[in-house]
């Protein structure tokens, strides 16, 4: 509801964020009538398909949108990451990327941001707002945060936890319980849409941002339901669930007509999702066994990496003692322990050290990030990891380019498909100051070419492993896909107005020219010109 004390001069801008919501299900659902808020915001503002960051680094695309910068840039691309003088990997820290997130530019030009639970990112202290940070988020990247503390306490007390699981409790063992996680997924749209609205009317806000999570892991556990060609799921599971997938949208479109709703005619609304899903085809799994193949990565034991299996997503475990016996323990026990003894830094810190504990460093040219998506490759560049081996110069790029021929000739061998959609050279594409943090060659798959257990190289013979992609942790039967699109409605937008071309970096400098804000000169991507002007339309100063 409008405020009637405000001066109808003062811009409002509401942006809704839906986490891995596809833009093809998105276009099928409204088309179909489930989704009846989201199209009738597209026929009184601005939609498009979008281009997005995510079709190399899928986890980037949030980020992205907040700072209107690359990854390269940002430095936040993964939910595990390298770094220069450290061997193996570490979880990316939101407080540490150059570049400012969108509400610190727009609260130091004086205007009150409310943002709940954007996805990779961390509090700010002196915000001209409130803030809350992975309370509802599928994937932490920082503890649950209330800015401020009481916040956290009123939140609690009107409206309960947060009723479903993040990513660190469901993808450790096979999900059963689909139906219950279903109705908390539900149940979590309900209550993060009540906790907002109450924030509204709480808040003197200017703008106010909400990333609802729960489409993300209902992509990934649903899609198996969804996708009637998806080899995977009983008969009797796929006809009680065909419709899972399709409730979560639908419920958060209701909840979009709620919020629109609530901040009134007068706000500019802005739905996106910087990626989308589709059926789980990665070989990423199937990756140690090509490397260890390729005579460029070695265990501890002395052997070759094996494929990942359905105990474990490395292809490590055997690659040393404690790692094996670790594993010949069922992974539902050792998290029971863990979630019993351990605290959950503890416990991160353990599983860091092990998704890379079974290396040979002292053999090992080229290792995986471990990834569930793209296929990330990180060489051991003398230098750069403590324990390097590979000269930079010419035997850096002889690696580089070998590892570049071998993943571009990568088929599934079942059917003869190219089995990738395309294979990076970081290099080249990533020339920013984070460059240093980033894999140094990445593979995009082709999930036409439905890889499942077996992949052919043109030198090294077949990779295989004993399970398919969603046996292995954390059990996805979909994927991430570069699905995104905006939609966006409010004073001065035309109705109808179409943005081809677009692409999500083009978000952040958009809403901060709606503002009269000068995005400044580090952005990478352009306002989008339908949508910056209002009626009322103010001279623009520079962030």
């Amino acid at each position: 509801m409008a405020d009637p004390g405000r001066s109808p001069a003062r811009e409002r801008v509401l942006f809704v964020g839906w986490d891995a919501a596809d833009a093809a299900l998105v276009d099928r659902w409204c088309a179909q009538g489930l989704m009846p808020n989201l199209s009738r915001m597209r026929s009184r503002g601005a939609s498009a398909r979008m281009r997005t960051t995510a079709d190399v680094f899928h986890v980037s695309a949030w980020p992205s949108i907040f700072t209107g910068t690359t990854a390269d840039k940002h430095g936040l691309y993964h939910a595990y990451v390298t770094k220069p003088g450290h061997q193996g990997l570490l979880r990316p820290r939101p407080d540490s990327t150059p570049y400012p997130f969108l509400w610190k530019l727009l609260s130091d030009r004086g205007m009150r941001c409310v943002v709940v639970d954007g996805f990779l990112t961390c509090p700010l202290q002196g915000l001209n707002g409130v803030q809350i940070v992975d309370w509802g988020s599928w994937s932490w990247f920082w503890e649950p945060t209330f800015s401020p503390e009481s916040l956290g306490t009123e939140v609690r007390k009107r409206f309960g936890p947060y009723p479903a699981e993040d990513h660190s409790k469901v993808g450790i063992v096979p999900l059963e319980d689909f139906d219950g996680f279903r109705d908390r997924l539900l149940a979590a749209v309900r209550t993060k849409t009540d906790v907002v609205k109450w924030l509204m009317a709480r808040e003197d806000w200017d703008f106010m941002l909400v990333v609802f999570g729960e489409s993300h892991p209902a992509g990934h556990y649903f899609w198996q339901f969804h996708d009637e060609r998806f080899p995977s799921g009983s008969e009797a599971t796929k006809a009680r669930m065909r419709h899972a997938l399709g409730d979560v949208y639908a419920a958060l479109d209701r909840s979009l007509g709620e919020l629109v709703q609530t901040a009134g005619e007068t706000a500019t609304v802005f739905v996106a999702s910087g990626d989308g899903m589709g059926p789980n085809y990665s070989g990423s799994h199937l990756l140690p066994d090509v490397l260890g193949r390729m005579g460029m990565l070695k265990t501890a034991a002395g052997g070759r990496v094996a494929a990942a299996s359905g105990r474990d997503s490395s292809g490590l475990s055997g690659g040393s003692l404690v790692a094996g016996v670790r594993n010949m323990i069922p992974k539902s026990i050792r998290m029971a322990v863990s979630n019993l003894l351990l605290s959950r830094a503890q416990q991160e810190k353990l599983s860091l050290h092990f998704k890379t504990a079974g290396i040979d460093w002292r053999q090992t040219r080229a290792y995986q990030i471990e990834n569930a998506n793209e296929g990330f490759i990180r060489i051991n560049l003398a230098g750069r990891e403590p324990e390097g081996i590979v000269s930079r110069g010419g035997e850096y790029e002889k690696t580089r380019d070998e590892l570049l021929h071998t993943m571009q000739g990568l088929t599934n061998p079942d059917t003869g498909t190219r089995a990738v959609a395309d294979v990076h050279d970081i290099d080249r594409l990533c020339p920013g100051p984070c460059r240093s943090l980033m894999p140094d060659v990445v593979v995009t798959w082709n999930m036409d070419a439905r890889v499942t257990t077996r992949l052919r190289t043109e030198r090294h013979g077949d990779a295989a492993s004993s399970s398919p992609p969603w046996d292995i942790t954390p059990y996805y039967t979909g994927n991430h896909c570069p699905n995104a699109f905006a939609v966006a409605a409010g004073p001065g937008i035309t109705p109808g107005a179409t943005l081809d071309g677009t692409h999500i970096l083009d978000l952040a400098p958009t809403i901060l020219l709606r503002y009269g804000i000068e995005p400044p000169e580090y952005m990478d991507g352009r306002p989008l010109e339908p949508l910056t002007s209002r009626p009322d339309s103010r001279p623009s100063v520079r962030a």
